[in-house]
């Protein structure tokens, strides 16, 4: 279950730190994402779609991921080729050969050309020579009287990237190559094309200058364009989401923005029956948005749409809505967790599995407990003792078998494996914090708790505190340097706590800084450890220990590149290392999972594997990869 709080939320923690089918949850948030349904498989293909700006990077990610929709969840695909990350691209299945043909779009200001075909789980790029020139957001339909797949119009940004030029061409494609037909047609601004298989016509809307509402069907004898002009005409027809549905052998249209005084973003769905549109009145309202993916699911009767946002200043959304039996609805997916970031995850060694829970996503914060057991994720049911945090830090108590549960307010929690029981009045607790790391030192039998964000001090700390099962106390000898989203792990080679890297200050009134140094705690102090060679400084990374080696393994993070002109910029990584009590040594792994911070790295006491889940890269992940040492590879986790 979500639990909704500010979605800036993750913003301002980041400001204060400057083809397999998958186990994933459903996509996260994202705009300018489109689909099509391919009746051949009898699925939606989505793909693409932009997040938001990410302050880390000071970059609006794109993305290249590919879903499909089977009727109930979102599955994340893994083609071996794909197309580049981009957004408000063109989508349409192909029924005359059977695949799902793709065009253009935008990757930052760079607008596309390039046409692709999705077919049998895989993307392929098609060659075309002559095609439509680089554009974005136009409008894009297969025209079943005649076999082709037709595109109009659409925008692409100015050399200075200050204005748009917009296109009211027309060009056809047959699979192989792209025609030109029409070089100006009706001047019509974010168009729309969708074939009306009741009429056999190919209908055409957008808007005006004015944000006034246009209709036009084509005219294949002539190669023109009438303007309709029915009785009724949705309000709004700008970033409209439409789609034909089989059933009731109408167009249906929803949402759209205009800049009229009293309109804005719409939530109303219309019908076209082939004479005039009607407003359709359901019992259950749909979020306001634009820029959605949507699709007509023809094997269940149902009309699907994902994501997109309120209107094009807002934040995107992570919402999939369904539309069948007169209704719209909010399907959720239960088979595995959803994208998140900064959520709590430990090896239960006793019981062999590892436990989820937390984390922030999209709208806010989760508030779910889970189990990866034998290669799958069970979610367990949470009752009114099971805490609520945010952001949590958990560590297994391997001596007592209970999983330590720390919220950033500092209320404290266990859980047995059944029960969960809140760990109330104590004598001392620690200060609450963000961005702390917590690990179980088995030598010591105490869970160590070391740094974090104090925001009653709005700084960084690096007060150390141990809990017993009873009491906390804070340990005042030695400290690290104040910091927090470090790595941190009890090394049974060295048998002791050890952190490595984070962000901090040497005092309170220091610079900002990244660690790349190394600490390990003996109960009483700190001493730095100092190998002859160490990872490039990051924080946020995964980190975990593979006890049947004692050695550790860290991937990713958030680190520093040095570009060519010697301009520095933070990238997120995906590089992995090992530490042997000793030594760091950089892995080459076959395959890796895409850059990140703040997931989760765990040992899989089943298969003797590490499992990752989870983090943040400009958007949040929900993949499960698993890194298989004797191999050296990287393996996303199939179903």
């Amino acid at each position: 279950m979500r639990v909704p709080t500010l979605k800036r939320t993750l913003s301002i923690f980041v400001l204060l730190f400057a083809a397999t089918a998958v186990l994933a949850g459903p996509p996260s948030a994202r705009t300018g994402v489109r689909a099509a349904y391919d009746e051949s498989d009898g699925v939606i293909v989505m793909f693409g779609g932009q997040a938001e700006p990410d302050l880390a990077t000071a970059q609006t990610p794109a993305l290249d991921e590919t879903y499909v929709w089977d009727g109930t969840r979102w599955i994340r695909r893994y083609p071996p080729v794909s197309p580049s990350p981009r957004s408000i691209h063109m989508m349409v299945y192909d029924a005359e050969r059977e695949n799902v043909v793709l065009f253009g779009g935008r990757s930052g200001v760079t607008d596309l050309a390039d046409t692709w075909a999705f077919e049998d789980g895989r993307w392929s790029r098609i060659e075309t020579g002559a095609a439509p020139e680089k554009r974005s957001v136009a409008g894009f339909e297969f025209d079943r009287s005649r076999g082709v797949t037709v595109l109009f119009g659409g925008q692409r940004l100015s050399d200075d990237a200050r204005s748009f030029i917009n296109f009211y061409d027309m060009w056809e494609f047959d699979g192989s190559g792209w025609t030109q037909v029409m070089a100006t047609g009706p001047e019509v601004l974010k168009p729309t094309l969708v074939f009306d298989e009741a009429r056999n016509q190919l209908l055409l809307l957008g808007v005006n200058p004015s944000s006034d509402t246009l209709m036009y069907a084509y005219d294949a004898a002539a190669n023109a364009w009438n303007e309709l002009k029915p009785e009724t005409l949705p309000v709004c027809a700008n970033d409209i989401s439409v789609t034909y549905v089989d059933s009731e052998e109408k167009v249906f249209l929803v949402g759209g923005q205009c800049p009229k005084e009293g309109v804005g973003t719409t939530e109303e769905l219309y019908t076209w029956d082939g004479t005039n549109w009607t407003l359709v009145e359901t019992e259950t309202l749909l979020a306001r948005g634009v820029n959605r993916a949507i699709a007509y699911d023809k094997a269940r009767d149902v009309v699907v749409m994902f994501g997109g946002a309120f209107s094009f200043t807002t934040a995107p959304r992570a919402t999939t809505n369904a539309f069948s039996f007169g209704n719209w609805s909010f399907p959720q997916d239960l088979s595995s967790p959803g994208p998140r970031s900064l959520f709590g995850m430990a090896t239960d060694g006793a019981r062999g599995v590892i436990y989820m829970t937390s984390g922030l996503t999209d709208d806010g914060f989760f508030n779910d407990f889970w189990k990866f057991e034998s290669g799958f994720w069970h979610q367990i049911t949470l009752d009114e003792t099971a805490p609520q945090c945010a952001i949590p830090l958990t560590a297994f108590d391997s001596n007592r078998g209970k999983l330590v549960y720390l919220c950033n307010d500092s209320a404290l929690h266990e859980f047995d494996g059944t029960e969960w029981k809140k760990i109330e009045g104590l004598r001392t607790n620690p200060s609450p914090r963000r961005f702390a790391a917590m690990v179980y030192d088995e030598n010591l039998r105490k869970t160590v708790l070391f740094g974090g964000y104090e925001d009653q001090n709005a700084n960084y700390t690096n007060r150390t505190w141990t809990w017993d099962g009873s009491t906390w106390v804070e340990v005042k000898k030695k400290r690290p340097h104040l910091r927090a989203l470090h790595s941190m792990w009890y090394d049974p080679i060295l048998r002791r706590t050890v952190i490595y890297g984070g962000l901090g200050r040497k005092n309170k009134d220091g610079r900002l800084e990244r660690w790349s140094d190394m600490w390990s705690f003996n109960g009483t102090d700190w001493v730095e450890i100092k190998p002859s060679a160490l990872p490039a400084a990051r924080y946020g990374a995964q980190i975990a220990v593979n006890p049947n080696s004692g050695r550790t393994l860290l991937f990713g993070g958030l680190r520093v590149e040095t570009g060519e002109n010697g301009l520095q910029k933070q990238v997120y990584a995906n590089d992995t290392w090992e530490w042997d009590g000793t030594t760091w040594r950089q892995l080459n792994p076959d395959g890796a999972p895409s850059p990140r911070e703040n997931g989760s790295l765990s040992f899989d006491p089943a298969s003797n594997r590490m499992i990752l889940f989870g983090g943040w890269s400009g958007y949040f992940h929900g993949d499960t990869w698993e890194y298989d040492p004797a191999a050296n590879r990287w393996r996303v986790f199939a179903e």
